[in-house]
């Protein structure tokens, strides 16, 4: 699922170089495309829901097109959700909840404009936004949760870590989920994914169908807490 960026962050002689936070280009030569970068942020306060639990409260950071939301314990494992908000809806959920069940490291970028959002879509071999750079280079479990098409309910496990990737599909049929070989494109093999940049140099991709993620965004559906459990219990609880 490539997609470049032909309208995000447009005016470049408004942006603004933070001491702390790179600003970084990407550019992909396909069809569609062309870059990215990450702006100065202003921050904002976390909604009231936003806390993975009394100790551990989430930064919110808000760039306009954009927020980037991280949660940051003393765990070993990280959850992101590079697509998060409205670019894959669904992915920022199941990312959160993952986290806030087991005091994972958390961190989600969310497409927030009114439309468009797609086209805030960054490859994951091009993610290079700092903090996620620095929380999954201090993990040694990885769990990048991404959103496909598909009007059906499964999900596609890629990545490095193949053991995992194996608990995982496992975990998963067990609570009654359907997993797929995921296609070539969708596997997160290469080396420069983000969620392969890890201590251990291998995490796992999740390509959630758009069905199910409209499963997880129902009120009245078991199917997040379901698919959490079975994540959780793939993992271990990993601390």
């Amino acid at each position: 699922m490539k997609m470049i960026n032909t309208g995000i962050f447009a005016r470049p002689k408004r942006i603004l170089i933070c001491s702390c936070l790179l600003v970084l280009l990407f550019a992909e030569p396909t069809a569609t495309a062309s870059g990215a970068t990450y702006l100065e942020a202003r921050e904002l306060p976390p909604p009231p829901e936003a806390t993975l639990d009394d100790e551990v409260n989430i930064n919110v950071k808000n760039f306009g097109d954009y927020e980037i939301r991280t949660g940051v314990t003393d765990s070993k494992v990280a959850v992101i959700a590079i697509h998060g908000g409205k670019i894959e809806q669904g992915t920022s959920e199941l990312a959160y909840a993952l986290s806030a069940r087991n005091h994972y490291n958390y961190y989600t970028y969310l497409g927030v404009r009114d439309k468009d959002n797609a086209s805030l879509h960054i490859p994951s071999a091009q993610f290079e936004e700092p903090a996620a750079l620095a929380m999954v280079a201090q993990s040694e479990t990885t769990l990048s949760i991404h959103g496909c098409s598909g009007a059906g309910e499964f999900t596609y496990i890629g990545g490095l870590d193949t053991p995992l990737a194996g608990k995982v599909k496992d975990a998963l049929t067990e609570y009654g989920f359907t997993v797929l070989d995921a296609p070539k494109h969708l596997a997160g093999l290469s080396p420069d994914n983000i969620v392969n940049r890890n201590q251990n140099g291998g995490g796992v991709q999740l390509e959630i169908s758009k069905g199910l993620r409209a499963q997880f965004l129902d009120a009245d559906s078991s199917q997040l807490t379901r698919y959490v459990a079975a994540l959780s219990e793939a993992l271990g609880n990993r601390p």
